[in-house]
């Protein structure tokens, strides 16, 4: 079996590395395409010179055990995958056009398709794929982690939602800044049943700006048919600058009967809850998970397991993203 893989690999990366890997663990002879520096230069303002670029290259493939490899200079993006007599060719995912391409262009010239084996982006902390143009810049290191701070903006005023997420961002990140952004969340002041995620959604949307990631949280009452009753669920939505969306809530739990009844009746669940405590900005406090469990629970701690729940994917964002 003889396996095609190519690009640039200048300041070699975990995402060059899943992609050599792959190429290596088919088994196969391997031929490695890797581009000239006249062609490396019209997609990119720097690079290492080509025979930097081959010696590390080959110094890498050797450590990992790869035999039988060859490496060949190539000027355009096709490559001598597109003639040469081969069997599979390893892409990356972004490339998988590409790779069709190549197999279409074999097809013109009389030679049997490529078994093509895409390997997934490997995502940097802010969910963008490592690249070498992003560590030259001190962006990311070669493993993705962030090297500057990481901006996340959420979609509220609420000191309590935004100190949440600092408190987790700060588990995640070893270098953020968190920023209130008021918006509208574009769903009614009390939303119900799928408002309720529709309007994390939005704020979340609305509140990426200029930020890394934009984070959104909404409650509001679910109907469960099971037990016949109302649930208070927070939902909170995470979105990047790829568009890419996670979303995770925290627990349910039910309000007393008088409250749900002064809901339906167009109040808000705040305003529900100020009325039979006497407890002015309750929401901005313990709210009321805190005083219906006499204060054995918080509303802090509630909205921060529904934000981590949120930011599992892109914990393990190669299982996920």
């Amino acid at each position: 079996m003889r396996v095609a893989v190519g690009g640039t690999f200048d300041i070699l990366h975990a995402g060059h590395e899943a992609l050599l890997k792959k190429a290596i663990g088919t088994g196969g002879k391997l031929l490695v395409g890797l581009t000239s520096d006249e062609m490396a230069r019209r997609t990119r303002k720097r690079v290492s010179p080509y025979a930097l670029r081959k010696h590390n290259l080959e110094s890498y493939l050797r450590r990992k055990g790869a035999k039988g490899f060859e490496i060949v200079r190539i000027d355009d993006e096709l490559g001598p995958a597109v003639s040469e007599e081969l069997d599979a060719l390893v892409v990356s995912a972004e490339k998988r056009a590409v790779a069709v391409r190549v197999n279409e262009e074999r097809a013109m010239r009389g030679f049997p398709p490529l078994d093509l084996f895409p390997v997934p982006m490997v995502l940097a902390e802010d969910c963008l794929p490592i690249s070498s143009t992003r560590i030259r810049a001190k962006e990311v290191d070669r493993t993705g982690r962030m090297l500057r701070t990481l901006v996340i903006n959420v979609g509220t005023n609420n000191r309590l939602k935004v100190s949440a997420i600092k408190t987790v961002a700060s588990k995640l990140y070893s270098k953020v800044k968190v920023r209130g952004v008021p918006v509208e969340s574009g769903v009614p002041p009390e939303p119900l049943e799928q408002d309720v995620v529709l309007g994390a959604i939005n704020r979340a949307r609305r509140a990426l700006g200029g930020g890394d990631f934009g984070v959104g949280i909404e409650a509001g009452l679910f109907w469960n048919e099971s037990i016949r009753d109302h649930l208070d669920v927070q939902y909170c939505a995470v979105v990047d600058k790829a568009g890419r969306l996670t979303v995770g809530h925290g627990p349910g739990f039910a309000y007393p009967p008088t409250v749900v009844s002064l809901v339906e009746k167009g109040m808000t669940v705040g305003q529900a809850m100020e009325r039979i405590t006497g407890i002015k900005g309750m929401g901005s406090k313990q709210g009321a998970i805190g005083y219906l469990s006499h204060g054995r629970l918080d509303r802090e701690e509630i909205t921060k397991i529904a934000i981590f729940t949120a930011f599992l994917p892109r914990i393990r964002r190669d299982l996920y993203l």
